[in-house]
Protein backbone atom coordinates (compact mmCIF):
# COMPACT_ATOMS: atom_id res chain seq x y z
CA UNK A 1 0.00 0.00 0.00
CA UNK A 2 1.57 3.30 -1.05
CA UNK A 3 1.31 6.81 0.40
CA UNK A 4 -1.51 7.80 -1.93
CA UNK A 5 -3.54 4.88 -0.61
CA UNK A 6 -2.97 6.01 2.98
CA UNK A 7 -4.21 9.46 2.04
CA UNK A 8 -7.32 7.90 0.55
CA UNK A 9 -7.98 5.89 3.71
CA UNK A 10 -7.46 9.02 5.81
CA UNK A 11 -10.03 10.87 3.73
CA UNK A 12 -12.56 8.12 4.43
CA UNK A 13 -11.97 7.67 8.17
CA UNK A 14 -12.16 9.71 11.36
CA UNK A 15 -9.75 9.46 14.29
CA UNK A 16 -12.49 7.94 16.43
CA UNK A 17 -13.13 5.27 13.81
CA UNK A 18 -9.43 4.38 13.68
CA UNK A 19 -9.38 4.16 17.48
CA UNK A 20 -12.33 1.76 17.33
CA UNK A 21 -10.56 -0.35 14.70
CA UNK A 22 -7.48 -0.63 16.93
CA UNK A 23 -9.52 -1.39 20.04
CA UNK A 24 -11.54 -4.16 18.36
CA UNK A 25 -8.34 -5.63 16.94
CA UNK A 26 -6.80 -6.08 20.38
CA UNK A 27 -4.51 -3.05 20.47
CA UNK A 28 -3.76 -1.42 23.80
CA UNK A 29 -4.14 2.28 24.48
CA UNK A 30 -1.46 3.81 26.66
CA UNK A 31 -0.42 7.32 27.45
CA UNK A 32 -1.48 10.41 25.54
CA UNK A 33 -3.33 13.59 26.45
CA UNK A 34 -7.13 13.79 26.27
CA UNK A 35 -8.32 16.01 23.47
CA UNK A 36 -4.90 16.13 21.78
CA UNK A 37 -3.69 12.60 21.07
CA UNK A 38 -3.67 8.98 22.22
CA UNK A 39 -0.96 6.32 21.92
CA UNK A 40 -1.58 2.72 20.85
CA UNK A 41 0.49 -0.48 20.60
CA UNK A 42 -0.44 -3.91 19.19
CA UNK A 43 0.61 -5.77 22.38
CA UNK A 44 1.58 -4.71 25.90
CA UNK A 45 5.13 -6.03 25.31
CA UNK A 46 5.65 -4.17 22.04
CA UNK A 47 8.73 -1.89 22.03
CA UNK A 48 8.20 1.89 21.99
CA UNK A 49 9.07 1.98 18.28
CA UNK A 50 6.14 -0.35 17.55
CA UNK A 51 3.45 2.11 18.57
CA UNK A 52 1.51 4.90 16.95
CA UNK A 53 0.34 8.36 17.92
CA UNK A 54 -3.30 9.05 17.03
CA UNK A 55 -4.17 12.78 16.90
CA UNK A 56 -7.57 13.92 18.17
CA UNK A 57 -7.61 17.68 17.73
CA UNK A 58 -8.55 18.44 14.12
CA UNK A 59 -7.80 22.12 14.66
CA UNK A 60 -4.08 21.39 14.82
CA UNK A 61 -2.22 22.41 11.68
CA UNK A 62 -0.45 19.07 11.43
CA UNK A 63 -3.49 16.92 12.23
CA UNK A 64 -3.78 15.62 8.65
CA UNK A 65 -0.14 14.61 8.38
CA UNK A 66 -0.17 12.93 11.81
CA UNK A 67 -3.37 11.07 10.98
CA UNK A 68 -1.91 9.71 7.74
CA UNK A 69 1.19 8.59 9.67
CA UNK A 70 -1.03 6.83 12.22
CA UNK A 71 -2.86 4.94 9.46
CA UNK A 72 0.48 3.94 7.86
CA UNK A 73 1.75 2.65 11.21
CA UNK A 74 -1.49 0.72 11.83
CA UNK A 75 -1.15 -0.89 8.40
CA UNK A 76 2.52 -1.79 8.98
CA UNK A 77 2.16 -3.11 12.54
CA UNK A 78 -1.35 -4.53 12.29
CA UNK A 79 -2.41 -8.06 11.47
CA UNK A 80 -4.38 -9.03 8.34
CA UNK A 81 -7.65 -8.17 10.12
CA UNK A 82 -6.56 -4.56 10.66
CA UNK A 83 -5.36 -4.24 7.07
CA UNK A 84 -8.63 -5.69 5.71
CA UNK A 85 -10.68 -3.15 7.68
CA UNK A 86 -8.50 -0.28 6.50
CA UNK A 87 -8.81 -1.52 2.92
CA UNK A 88 -12.58 -1.70 3.35
CA UNK A 89 -12.62 1.99 4.20
CA UNK A 90 -11.62 2.76 0.61
CA UNK A 91 -14.28 0.55 -0.98
CA UNK A 92 -17.44 1.46 0.93
CA UNK A 93 -19.62 4.28 -0.38
CA UNK A 94 -18.16 7.01 1.75
CA UNK A 95 -19.47 9.69 -0.60
CA UNK A 96 -23.03 8.92 0.39
CA UNK A 97 -25.98 6.90 -0.83
CA UNK A 98 -25.17 5.79 -4.35
CA UNK A 99 -27.78 6.01 -7.10
CA UNK A 100 -26.94 4.81 -10.60
CA UNK A 101 -28.89 5.72 -13.72
CA UNK A 102 -27.92 3.16 -16.35
CA UNK A 103 -28.78 3.12 -20.02
CA UNK A 104 -28.03 0.27 -22.41
CA UNK A 105 -26.72 1.98 -25.52
CA UNK A 106 -26.20 0.29 -28.92
CA UNK A 107 -22.72 1.78 -29.23
CA UNK A 108 -19.16 0.88 -28.26
CA UNK A 109 -18.52 0.11 -24.59
CA UNK A 110 -18.36 3.20 -22.42
CA UNK A 111 -19.92 5.45 -25.06
CA UNK A 112 -23.39 6.68 -25.88
CA UNK A 113 -25.00 8.73 -28.63
CA UNK A 114 -24.86 12.38 -27.64
CA UNK A 115 -28.62 13.00 -27.60
CA UNK A 116 -29.18 9.74 -25.69
CA UNK A 117 -26.61 10.93 -23.14
CA UNK A 118 -28.50 14.21 -22.76
CA UNK A 119 -31.68 12.22 -22.16
CA UNK A 120 -29.90 10.15 -19.51
CA UNK A 121 -28.72 13.27 -17.69
CA UNK A 122 -32.22 14.76 -17.96
CA UNK A 123 -33.74 11.56 -16.55
CA UNK A 124 -31.36 11.54 -13.58
CA UNK A 125 -32.02 15.18 -12.76
CA UNK A 126 -35.82 14.93 -13.08
CA UNK A 127 -35.92 11.79 -10.95
CA UNK A 128 -33.97 13.41 -8.12
CA UNK A 129 -36.12 16.55 -8.33
CA UNK A 130 -39.29 14.47 -8.03
CA UNK A 131 -37.83 12.53 -5.11
CA UNK A 132 -37.13 15.78 -3.25
CA UNK A 133 -40.42 17.51 -4.12
CA UNK A 134 -42.51 14.51 -3.10
CA UNK A 135 -41.06 14.69 0.41
CA UNK A 136 -43.03 17.89 1.02
CA UNK A 137 -46.26 16.90 -0.71
CA UNK A 138 -47.71 14.58 -3.32
CA UNK A 139 -49.20 15.86 -6.55
CA UNK A 140 -50.14 14.54 -9.96
CA UNK A 141 -48.37 17.55 -11.48
CA UNK A 142 -45.78 19.58 -9.58
CA UNK A 143 -44.81 22.33 -11.97
CA UNK A 144 -42.82 24.86 -9.91
CA UNK A 145 -44.16 23.63 -6.56
CA UNK A 146 -41.66 22.72 -3.80
CA UNK A 147 -38.82 24.25 -5.82
CA UNK A 148 -36.69 25.39 -2.86
CA UNK A 149 -36.46 21.92 -1.36
CA UNK A 150 -35.54 20.39 -4.73
CA UNK A 151 -32.93 23.04 -5.52
CA UNK A 152 -31.10 22.83 -2.19
CA UNK A 153 -31.14 19.04 -2.37
CA UNK A 154 -29.62 18.97 -5.87
CA UNK A 155 -26.88 21.37 -4.79
CA UNK A 156 -25.70 18.76 -2.25
CA UNK A 157 -25.54 15.83 -4.68
CA UNK A 158 -22.21 14.79 -6.22
CA UNK A 159 -21.95 13.38 -9.74
CA UNK A 160 -19.57 10.45 -10.12
CA UNK A 161 -17.78 9.03 -13.12
CA UNK A 162 -19.43 6.80 -15.69
CA UNK A 163 -18.58 3.14 -16.12
CA UNK A 164 -17.68 0.95 -19.06
CA UNK A 165 -20.34 -1.09 -20.78
CA UNK A 166 -23.74 0.42 -20.22
CA UNK A 167 -23.53 4.18 -19.89
CA UNK A 168 -23.99 5.16 -16.26
CA UNK A 169 -24.51 8.39 -14.34
CA UNK A 170 -23.72 7.97 -10.66
CA UNK A 171 -25.12 10.28 -8.01
CA UNK A 172 -23.89 10.40 -4.42
CA UNK A 173 -26.47 11.71 -1.96
CA UNK A 174 -25.36 12.74 1.56
CA UNK A 175 -27.50 10.53 3.84
CA UNK A 176 -27.16 12.82 6.87
CA UNK A 177 -27.68 16.08 4.96
CA UNK A 178 -30.71 18.05 6.14
CA UNK A 179 -32.95 19.96 3.73
CA UNK A 180 -35.81 22.25 4.70
CA UNK A 181 -39.03 22.92 2.82
CA UNK A 182 -38.69 26.68 3.20
CA UNK A 183 -35.64 28.93 3.19
CA UNK A 184 -34.78 29.71 6.83
CA UNK A 185 -34.31 33.31 7.82
CA UNK A 186 -30.86 34.45 9.03
CA UNK A 187 -30.37 33.32 12.60
CA UNK A 188 -33.19 30.78 12.52
CA UNK A 189 -32.56 27.26 13.77
CA UNK A 190 -33.62 24.27 11.68
CA UNK A 191 -37.34 23.58 12.12
CA UNK A 192 -38.53 20.43 13.85
CA UNK A 193 -40.99 19.79 11.03
CA UNK A 194 -40.58 20.30 7.31
CA UNK A 195 -37.02 18.98 7.30
CA UNK A 196 -35.79 15.94 5.42
CA UNK A 197 -32.50 14.06 5.26
CA UNK A 198 -30.73 12.90 2.14
CA UNK A 199 -31.52 9.33 3.18
CA UNK A 200 -35.23 10.26 3.31
CA UNK A 201 -35.01 11.52 -0.26
CA UNK A 202 -33.17 8.43 -1.49
CA UNK A 203 -35.73 6.11 0.08
CA UNK A 204 -38.51 8.26 -1.38
CA UNK A 205 -36.90 7.93 -4.80
CA UNK A 206 -36.97 4.14 -4.52
CA UNK A 207 -40.66 4.25 -3.55
CA UNK A 208 -41.57 6.54 -6.48
CA UNK A 209 -39.75 4.36 -9.02
CA UNK A 210 -41.24 1.14 -7.69
CA UNK A 211 -44.72 2.68 -7.77
CA UNK A 212 -44.14 3.84 -11.35
CA UNK A 213 -43.02 0.36 -12.38
CA UNK A 214 -46.14 -1.16 -10.82
CA UNK A 215 -48.41 1.41 -12.48
CA UNK A 216 -46.86 0.71 -15.89
CA UNK A 217 -47.38 -3.03 -15.40
CA UNK A 218 -50.98 -2.44 -14.30
CA UNK A 219 -51.67 -0.43 -17.45
CA UNK A 220 -50.07 -3.12 -19.63
CA UNK A 221 -52.34 -5.73 -18.03
CA UNK A 222 -55.59 -3.75 -17.92
CA UNK A 223 -55.28 -0.78 -20.27
CA UNK A 224 -56.35 1.47 -17.38
CA UNK A 225 -54.55 4.60 -16.15
CA UNK A 226 -56.24 4.28 -12.76
CA UNK A 227 -53.08 2.71 -11.34
CA UNK A 228 -51.19 5.94 -11.95
CA UNK A 229 -53.81 8.00 -10.13
CA UNK A 230 -53.87 5.56 -7.22
CA UNK A 231 -50.07 5.86 -6.99
CA UNK A 232 -50.01 9.67 -6.76
CA UNK A 233 -49.84 9.30 -2.97
CA UNK A 234 -46.69 7.21 -3.45
CA UNK A 235 -45.05 9.99 -5.46
CA UNK A 236 -46.07 9.09 -9.00
CA UNK A 237 -46.59 12.26 -11.02
CA UNK A 238 -46.37 13.75 -14.49
CA UNK A 239 -42.71 14.63 -13.95
CA UNK A 240 -41.61 11.08 -13.12
CA UNK A 241 -43.25 9.77 -16.30
CA UNK A 242 -41.18 12.31 -18.23
CA UNK A 243 -38.01 11.28 -16.39
CA UNK A 244 -38.43 7.59 -17.18
CA UNK A 245 -39.35 8.40 -20.79
CA UNK A 246 -36.03 10.22 -21.12
CA UNK A 247 -34.30 7.22 -19.56
CA UNK A 248 -35.60 4.60 -21.99
CA UNK A 249 -35.74 6.73 -25.16
CA UNK A 250 -33.18 5.49 -27.68
CA UNK A 251 -32.00 2.68 -25.43
CA UNK A 252 -31.93 -1.12 -25.43
CA UNK A 253 -33.14 -1.02 -21.81
CA UNK A 254 -32.43 1.01 -18.69
CA UNK A 255 -32.39 0.73 -14.93
CA UNK A 256 -32.01 2.83 -11.83
CA UNK A 257 -30.35 1.34 -8.78
CA UNK A 258 -29.93 2.75 -5.28
CA UNK A 259 -27.50 1.47 -2.68
CA UNK A 260 -27.52 2.97 0.78
CA UNK A 261 -24.17 4.00 2.20
CA UNK A 262 -22.91 1.89 5.07
CA UNK A 263 -19.79 3.94 5.69
CA UNK A 264 -19.98 3.84 9.51
CA UNK A 265 -20.11 0.01 9.48
CA UNK A 266 -16.43 -0.72 8.87
CA UNK A 267 -16.68 -4.13 10.52
CA UNK A 268 -19.58 -5.52 8.53
CA UNK A 269 -18.93 -8.27 6.04
CA UNK A 270 -22.28 -8.57 4.30
CA UNK A 271 -23.05 -6.15 1.50
CA UNK A 272 -26.72 -5.34 1.03
CA UNK A 273 -28.15 -5.74 -2.44
CA UNK A 274 -29.07 -2.47 -4.14
CA UNK A 275 -32.65 -1.60 -4.95
CA UNK A 276 -33.00 -1.95 -8.71
CA UNK A 277 -35.90 -0.83 -10.91
CA UNK A 278 -35.79 -1.66 -14.62
CA UNK A 279 -37.60 -0.11 -17.57
CA UNK A 280 -37.66 -1.00 -21.26
CA UNK A 281 -38.34 0.90 -24.50
CA UNK A 282 -41.76 -0.82 -24.65
CA UNK A 283 -42.74 1.21 -21.57
CA UNK A 284 -42.38 4.48 -23.50
CA UNK A 285 -45.92 4.69 -24.98
CA UNK A 286 -47.46 3.78 -21.60
CA UNK A 287 -45.48 6.53 -19.89
CA UNK A 288 -46.51 9.00 -22.60
CA UNK A 289 -50.19 8.16 -22.11
CA UNK A 290 -49.89 8.31 -18.33
CA UNK A 291 -48.03 11.62 -18.43
CA UNK A 292 -50.70 13.24 -20.59
CA UNK A 293 -53.40 11.87 -18.31
CA UNK A 294 -51.75 13.06 -15.09
CA UNK A 295 -51.10 16.50 -16.52
CA UNK A 296 -54.68 16.81 -17.72
CA UNK A 297 -56.13 15.79 -14.34
CA UNK A 298 -53.83 18.07 -12.37
CA UNK A 299 -54.01 21.29 -14.35
CA UNK A 300 -57.04 23.49 -13.69
CA UNK A 301 -59.80 22.90 -16.23
CA UNK A 302 -63.05 24.65 -16.94
CA UNK A 303 -65.70 21.93 -16.89
CA UNK A 304 -69.43 21.45 -16.63
CA UNK A 305 -70.13 18.45 -14.42
CA UNK A 306 -73.32 16.43 -14.23
CA UNK A 307 -73.48 14.30 -11.11
CA UNK A 308 -75.48 12.76 -8.28
CA UNK A 309 -75.27 14.43 -4.86
CA UNK A 310 -73.83 11.80 -2.48
CA UNK A 311 -72.57 13.93 0.40
CA UNK A 312 -73.91 17.08 2.06
CA UNK A 313 -72.22 19.02 4.82
CA UNK A 314 -72.54 22.51 6.24
CA UNK A 315 -71.90 23.72 9.81
CA UNK A 316 -75.11 25.76 10.23
CA UNK A 317 -78.43 26.04 8.45
CA UNK A 318 -78.55 29.01 6.11
CA UNK A 319 -74.75 29.05 5.69
CA UNK A 320 -72.53 27.86 2.81
CA UNK A 321 -71.75 24.15 2.66
CA UNK A 322 -69.88 21.46 0.74
CA UNK A 323 -71.37 18.76 -1.47
CA UNK A 324 -69.84 15.79 -3.24
CA UNK A 325 -70.99 14.69 -6.67
CA UNK A 326 -70.65 11.23 -8.17
CA UNK A 327 -69.81 12.19 -11.74
CA UNK A 328 -72.05 11.07 -14.58
CA UNK A 329 -70.47 13.19 -17.30
CA UNK A 330 -68.38 16.28 -18.00
CA UNK A 331 -65.00 15.19 -16.53
CA UNK A 332 -62.79 12.11 -16.18
CA UNK A 333 -62.92 12.50 -12.38
CA UNK A 334 -65.12 9.95 -10.60
CA UNK A 335 -66.09 12.33 -7.79
CA UNK A 336 -65.82 16.08 -7.29
CA UNK A 337 -66.44 18.32 -4.29
CA UNK A 338 -68.02 21.75 -4.55
CA UNK A 339 -68.33 24.50 -1.92
CA UNK A 340 -71.68 26.19 -2.50
CA UNK A 341 -73.36 29.35 -1.28
CA UNK A 342 -76.40 28.93 0.97
CA UNK A 343 -79.00 29.19 -1.82
CA UNK A 344 -77.07 26.86 -4.12
CA UNK A 345 -76.56 24.40 -1.26
CA UNK A 346 -80.34 24.27 -0.82
CA UNK A 347 -80.62 23.34 -4.51
CA UNK A 348 -78.18 20.47 -3.90
CA UNK A 349 -80.32 19.30 -0.97
CA UNK A 350 -83.35 19.27 -3.29
CA UNK A 351 -81.36 17.25 -5.85
CA UNK A 352 -80.51 14.59 -3.31
CA UNK A 353 -84.03 14.46 -1.85
CA UNK A 354 -85.78 14.27 -5.21
CA UNK A 355 -83.28 11.88 -6.84
CA UNK A 356 -82.20 14.45 -9.40
CA UNK A 357 -78.78 15.21 -10.83
CA UNK A 358 -76.97 18.50 -10.37
CA UNK A 359 -75.25 20.28 -13.23
CA UNK A 360 -72.49 22.71 -12.19
CA UNK A 361 -69.90 24.68 -14.16
CA UNK A 362 -66.60 25.62 -12.51
CA UNK A 363 -62.81 25.39 -12.39
CA UNK A 364 -61.71 21.85 -11.63
CA UNK A 365 -58.49 21.38 -9.62
CA UNK A 366 -56.85 18.58 -7.69
CA UNK A 367 -55.92 18.99 -4.02
CA UNK A 368 -54.24 15.96 -2.50
CA UNK A 369 -56.42 13.01 -3.48
CA UNK A 370 -59.59 14.99 -4.13
CA UNK A 371 -61.04 16.88 -7.08
CA UNK A 372 -62.62 20.25 -6.30
CA UNK A 373 -64.81 22.50 -8.44
CA UNK A 374 -64.11 26.16 -7.68
CA UNK A 375 -66.10 29.28 -8.59
CA UNK A 376 -69.27 27.26 -9.27
CA UNK A 377 -71.95 28.81 -11.45
CA UNK A 378 -74.91 27.86 -13.66
CA UNK A 379 -76.19 25.43 -11.03
CA UNK A 380 -79.31 23.59 -12.09
CA UNK A 381 -81.32 20.45 -11.44
CA UNK A 382 -81.51 17.81 -14.16
CA UNK A 383 -84.05 15.00 -14.36
CA UNK A 384 -82.46 11.59 -14.68
CA UNK A 385 -84.48 9.00 -16.56
CA UNK A 386 -82.74 6.07 -14.95
CA UNK A 387 -83.76 6.67 -11.33
CA UNK A 388 -82.60 3.23 -10.20
CA UNK A 389 -79.03 3.98 -11.25
CA UNK A 390 -79.12 7.27 -9.42
CA UNK A 391 -80.40 5.69 -6.22
CA UNK A 392 -77.56 3.19 -6.23
CA UNK A 393 -75.06 6.02 -6.49
CA UNK A 394 -76.68 8.28 -3.89
CA UNK A 395 -75.51 7.48 -0.36
CA UNK A 396 -75.83 10.37 2.04
CA UNK A 397 -73.29 10.73 4.85
CA UNK A 398 -74.73 13.48 7.04
CA UNK A 399 -72.63 13.19 10.19
CA UNK A 400 -69.18 12.80 8.63
CA UNK A 401 -67.53 15.61 6.72
CA UNK A 402 -65.12 13.64 4.55
CA UNK A 403 -63.59 10.23 5.00
CA UNK A 404 -60.16 9.25 3.70
CA UNK A 405 -61.38 7.11 0.81
CA UNK A 406 -59.52 7.48 -2.46
CA UNK A 407 -61.65 9.62 -4.74
CA UNK A 408 -59.56 10.06 -7.85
Amino acid sequence: MNKTDFLEVASNLTDSQLALILQRSGWERFGGQDGLYTRWRPTPSAPPTDSLLLPQNQDMEDFGALFVQAIAKAWTLGDPKVRSILARATSIHVLGDEVKFEKEAPTRRGTIQWTAGEDLYSAARKTMVVAAKSRKSKAAYFGNANAYLARTFLESVLMGQTEEGSYVITAYIPPEGVFTEKKPKPGDTLPLFGRHTGRDVTRGMVEVLQATREAVDHYSDTGSTHGFLESVQRGVCYEITQAVRDLVRGSDGAEISAEFSEAPDLFGTAVSDPYVVEFTPSDYPVLETAGNFLAATARPQRVTVLGAVTLLDRPLSGRPGVVRLDVLSGTTARKVRVRLKADDYDIAVDAHRDNLALRVTGRQEVEGRFYWLYDPESIELVTIENADRMSRKSTLIQDVLFNDDQEM
